[in-house]
């Protein structure tokens, strides 16, 4: 296997269930990429800045695809971003709140996530979890900067529906329900996988030299980047069936005991 570039997903994939990781494994497993060239990218839904402040100093010389694939970080410097123009986000967004006012939304710019500020405290602490800069706003009319994703968290696990119905009115955006109880929207044609790819003509890396791990429905995407695909044990079963390879679950380090095992010869 001649790899040059790994790729995971960090929930459910990287992270463990209580959202850390085996810090010490993960520096030694890093050292050993370095002295082979082999470069490694974080690509979540999570804002950027969040993942440099959950991985800290092991994100140096990492390449970071963050709000759900619309922008690229490396040592702190954006590299590049793809944004919903603002009045089409807008849109998006009243007919969401018409959908099910229940719903939390979630506006992102490339300088912060919007979230209106009666949000009830423990939805606030879940958007917290993901994005390092938070705004609390009256209404999302305020915001004027355009959008690079919207997200929607349901807490009713009812965004397969709300993700079906948005579709038929907005071909012209990307719509994916990673899960039950999230959906992102982002520009057309801008996903995990299309990403990567800009990553890869970047380091003039190929398609067959990547492997990339994942446990979310948006993974798929992701996996169309790489050669080898690895599923989480508790990957979606759809996932699975995409994979050349069944890690061990994300609570027993899954991805980083796949790597030593392939890194460390």
């Amino acid at each position: 296997m001649n790899l040059k570039l790994v790729v995971t997903d960090m929930d459910g994939t990287f992270l463990n269930n209580e959202g850390t990781f085996d810090r010490e494994s993960f520096h030694l497993l890093k050292n050993r990429m370095t002295e082979k060239d082999i470069k490694f990218v974080f690509c979540t839904g999570k804002q950027c800045e969040r993942v440099e402040a959950l991985i800290g100093e092991h994100t140096n010389d990492v390449y970071i695809i963050g709000d759900s694939a619309t922008k690229i970080k490396y040592n702190k410097q954006v590299l590049y971003k793809a944004a919903i123009e603002n009045h089409l986000g807008k849109k998006i967004i009243d007919d969401l709140r018409h959908i099910d006012e229940t719903q939390t939304i979630i506006a992102c710019t490339d300088e912060t996530a919007f979230v209106l500020n009666n949000l009830n405290p423990s939805e606030l602490q879940i958007v917290r979890g993901s994005y390092h800069n938070v705004t609390l706003i009256e209404s999302f009319e305020e915001i004027k900067d355009d959008f690079l994703k919207i997200t929607v968290h349901d807490a009713q696990q009812k965004c397969k529906y709300t993700a079906q119905l948005l579709a038929k009115d907005y071909a012209n955006v990307y719509i994916i329900a990673s899960e039950d109880s999230w959906i992102d929207i982002t520009k057309q044609g801008i996903n995990k996988g299309t990403t990567i790819n800009k990553i890869q003509e970047h380091l003039g890396i190929e398609i067959s030299e990547t492997i990339a791990f994942g446990d979310g429905l948006n993974d798929i995407d992701l996996f169309k980047a790489a050669k080898y695909k690895v599923a989480m044990d508790n990957a979606y079963p759809e996932l699975k069936a995409q994979a050349n390879l069944i890690a061990k679950n994300n609570d027993e380090s899954g991805v980083i005991k796949t790597l030593q095992l392939l890194i460390n010869d």
